[in-house]
Parts: C-alpha cells; structure tokens; sequence
C-alpha cells in the first residue's frame, strides 16, 4: 500500500465535491449535506466528511486516523456512486473484466487470507464482530455476513471453516454493477476496507 493517510487522497476529488450537486448527491445515496459537512453512514457508526478541512473522520472519534482507504472510498461513494443502480450480489471476480485485475497473490490479490487465519476456526468471533459492526447473517459457506459499508452498497463476507481436510476459504460478494461506478482498484480498496474493519472489531480476547 503506497498511501496510508487520509491527507494523501487526491485532492482533486475534494475539489470534485466542492462543486457537487448536494440535491444529485441526495438522490443517488440519500446522504444529506449540512453545510459544509456530509454525515455518511458507514457500518453502525458514521463518518463526517469535512469539505473545509478536508477531513474525514469518525464522529465517535474524531481524533483517530481514519486512514487512506477509508477517505477514498468515502469520497467516490459521494460522488460517484447511485445506490438506486448497484444490483444483486456477485462475487467481485464476476465483475466484467475482474479476472485481468485481480490476482491469487501480490497487491491485486482479494483480502481474503487474513480473515480466513483470523476466522477459520473461530467461528464466535465471526459472529460477534457481525453483531458488533451491524452484520447481517446470510445464508453461505458455514457462516455469512452482509456488511452494509455506506447506504445502499453491500459487502458480503462467506466464510468456509477449516477442517482436517480443507484449510479455511473466504469470499466476498459485492453489488453486481458497481463496476459501472468504480474502477476495480476501487473494488479492491472497498474490499480492505471491509477486511481492516473486522480485523480490527474482533473479539480482544479471542485474538
């Protein structure tokens, strides 16, 4: 990852949504501005996108890095993204033109690997980190979770357990026409995102 801070994103895309349309962007994602601030619904918390010092934080901690991902994604969420128009699940790999993108290994690679080291035997912590973030259980693999990451854009996270004969497996499922919104690196960075988020909410005493 060459970036790791919010203040390394583009600043051309504050500039993008210095002169967006707020009534466009409240019918796309139903996020509203007030102000010079959006209030954007991320997991079961909520993320401030600050035009005027171009930050975005978490409102619940407002002083914590929220890290570079996290700021892209927001940020093209809000101004690209039609939450009316993303479709039904698919996995990522059946976006068009995603098998020439990502790879089984190397910075293309999906997230995969960590969550199966974290949660392929450990199935209770899967499920509470569900809970903790907002989770909602679906049917899939031997436990599945659908992660609504901004309002209308789902990510849903299958999860195979290890066994003696199979090591765990890990896939995710995200919105079938997002791809006509995002590049597929943006995909990727959703994906961390996601990946980052539930590392992070794990159950400490099971870590």
């Amino acid at each position: 990852m060459l970036y790791n801070r919010c203040s390394e994103v583009d600043e051309h895309l504050w500039q993008d949504l210095s002169q967006a349309d707020p009534e466009d962007m409240l019918r796309r994602t139903g996020v509203r501005r007030n102000g010079k601030v959006w209030q954007v619904p991320y997991f079961n918390r909520e993320l401030v996108a600050d035009l005027d010092n171009r930050r975005i934080y978490l409102a619940d901690a407002p002083q914590d890095e929220p890290g570079f991902r996290r700021c892209l994604i927001t940020l093209l969420y809000l101004l690209l993204i039609d939450a009316t128009a993303l479709g039904p699940p698919v996995s990522p790999l059946e976006l068009p033109g995603a098998t020439m993108f990502f790879q089984e290994s190397g910075p293309h690679a999906i997230p995969s690997a960590p969550l199966e080291e974290r949660f392929g035997r450990d199935p209770a912590s899967f499920w509470e980190v569900g809970r903790r973030l907002g989770g909602e259980k679906r049917g899939g693999g031997d436990a599945a979770l659908a992660f609504r990451v901004f309002p209308g854009l789902t990510v849903e996270v299958i999860l195979w357990l290890a066994d003696d004969e199979f090591p765990a497996q890990v896939s995710f499922t995200v919105p079938s026409q997002l791809h006509r919104f995002w590049q597929h690196d943006a995909v990727l960075g959703l994906l961390g995102v996601v990946v980052k988020e539930l590392l992070q909410t794990a159950t400490p005493g099971n870590e």
